[in-house]
């Protein structure tokens, strides 16, 4: 009798052990799905991120692509000013030389 009291009480113990393996598997279990799911979330609010600062930097870039530009073709008038300059002084020069070149062979 004692014997079936000891094997019956040793069964009810490992019984109670599975059952509380059983009960710490779900909770990690049930962790980890809620672990994932907040992974999941996380990576949607980063994408989310990163295509609202995606189109900043796209935006910014076309703002810095249209100055460059505005500043190109200032240059560029400025340049053109100067190189009509020049080519105006050097024609006055070129005849001032003849003139001179005409004055002293006579």
């Amino acid at each position: 009798m004692k014997t079936m009291l000891a094997l019956f009480t040793g069964f009810a113990l490992v019984h109670t052990a599975y059952a509380a393996d059983a009960t710490s598997n779900n909770q990690v279990q049930q962790l980890n799905t809620e672990i994932q799911n907040q992974l999941k979330q996380l990576q949607a609010q980063q994408q989310q991120q990163l295509a609202a600062l995606n189109t900043q930097l796209q935006a910014q870039i076309k703002q810095v692509q249209t100055q460059l530009q505005a500043q190109i073709q200032t240059v560029n008038a400025q340049t053109q000013n100067q190189m009509k300059q020049i080519q105006t002084n050097l024609q006055q020069q070129i005849a001032q030389v003849q003139q001179q070149m005409v004055k002293q062979n006579q």
